[in-house]
């Protein structure tokens, strides 16, 4: 296979991105007490090695079956207009999901205010209750909308009618005010931004002379990067800020099975405050290791290839009567040994343990890595828009593996997965496009 085009640099990122984790997880700033680094440690590195292994076998095995010349065109049509069809979903469930919230009294967006909201918004929390709000519901059922929207809107955005255009950038101001604003998490307002991050490199990829064209745009993407680890950074301060943790007191407050080492080189570079906000950002890389070590003290105990997902084993168990318990995983069980708690994370290898145990986790992820490296390909050579939501889906999913599960972590996601997964195994090869067809549309 001879493309013009960076084969391997998802697993590069991804490989470079586990192992640094890992090393922060090693030496700080973050203390875990009785963390087993050298059993996680050759855990990690297998999983790279069959990772890889997996990323190479789907390249060198790619074949490419072309199409017709008038069936591709009809078919990119066909694509444009479930497109529109699925912005406008999304687009009429924002406004239902704002219009309940003003009509409650739940919206008060404030970026001041962004940590009280996220602290208030978990006040009543208690998991598996079976109570959903008709916000939770509306957002579960336009999930794939919200895909299509967020990333093949701005993949089709120059061909898509003024309107359509405006309902996108509708999309991407709605989620950031109800959720970064209004509720006060990270997840969405990072997901959008890795959403742009992706798309912009699936554009560019193997095209070094548009980079060189399109330079202005390289250098506000890098600004926007940076504006938006700086957001991240200002909304984790803000949650800690709003429940009182600070220098003096967080050791005493955050875990007792973790310390923050205030006499890690971090504070002598960028200062205490500074400091304790990338420290505790340092946490989303590294955490979910010593919590994998936890429960690599559990036995075994199958969940049923469901357990990987909260969601769907809550699902099958409350609608459908299936004898399946979450608190059957191995982060539960650990939690219930250790007091490690559910608020904390286990890494997602933790997650799958249950359904593969921990070593059929590694082939399981090798198996991803093939199908990872395939939609990579479709994405860059063929601009195929399932492989794309595919790859954009999975890259998220593996970015939050040093963490949780998030591929399969609510209800919505859940099915997204299993939908776009469904489509991609049976009529992939029908989206990649040679070339594009579309003209552009006023």
């Amino acid at each position: 296979m001879n493309f013009r085009m960076p084969s391997y640099m998802p697993l590069r990122f991804f490989a470079i991105y586990i192992v640094f984790g890992l090393l922060v997880s090693f030496s700080g700033p973050i203390i875990f007490l009785g963390y087993e680094k050298a059993k996680v440690g050759v855990y990690v590195s297998f999983f790279i090695l069959l990772f890889s292994l997996g990323y190479w076998l789907g390249i060198k095995s790619f074949r490419y079956r072309p199409l017709t010349e008038a069936y591709e065109t009809i078919t990119q049509f066909k694509v444009l207009k479930w497109v529109k069809i699925m912005i406008l979903i999304f687009t009429l469930s924002q406004i239902a999901s704002l219009g309940i919230g003003f009509a409650s009294g739940t919206i008060s967006a404030s970026l001041s205010n962004v940590g009280d909201a996220y602290i208030s918004g978990y006040a009543d929390y208690e998991r598996n209750t079976g109570n959903y709000s008709l916000t939770f519901l509306i957002e579960t059922a336009a999930y794939i909308p919200y895909l299509v929207t967020t990333i093949l809107g701005v993949l089709y955005f120059k061909k898509l009618p003024t309107s359509y255009k405006l309902m996108v950038v509708f999309a991407y101001v709605s989620i950031i005010f109800i959720h970064t604003l209004n509720n006060g998490k990270q997840k969405q307002f990072a997901d959008l931004i890795i959403i742009l991050l992706l798309l912009y490199v699936i554009n560019v990829s193997g095209k070094p002379k548009k980079i060189a064209r399109n330079l202005s745009s390289t250098i506000l993407y890098v600004i926007g990067g940076a504006f938006g680890i700086g957001g991240l950074l200002y909304l984790l301060a803000s949650r800690y800020e709003a429940i009182g943790i600070h220098a003096g007191n967080i050791n005493d407050k955050i875990h007792p099975l973790m310390q923050i080492d205030f006499s890690n080189s971090l504070f002598a570079v960028f200062g205490e405050k500074i400091g304790l906000t990338i420290a505790q950002l340092s946490g989303y890389l590294s955490q979910g290791y010593y919590g994998l070590s936890l429960s690599m003290r559990e036995s075994f105990e199958w969940t049923y290839f469901v357990g990987n997902s909260y969601s769907l084993t809550v699902f099958l168990n409350r609608f459908l009567g299936l004898p399946l318990d979450y608190r059957d995983t191995y982060p539960y069980r650990a939690a219930l040994n250790t007091g490690w708690g559910e608020t904390k994370w286990s890494s997602a290898f933790s997650w799958y343990a249950g359904d593969f145990t921990f070593t059929g986790t590694l082939f399981f992820y090798g198996f991803m890595a093939f199908l990872y490296s395939r939609v990579w390909i479709e994405s860059v050579r063929f601009k195929n828009p399932i492989s794309i939501v595919l790859f954009i889906t999975l890259s998220i999913g593996l970015l939050y593996v040093p963490a949780n599960n998030q591929l399969m972590h609510t209800p919505g996601s859940c099915f997204a997965i299993i939908f776009f997964l469904g489509a991609w195994v049976f009529r992939h090869n029908y989206f990649n496009f040679q070339t594009d067809r579309l003209v552009n549309r006023k």
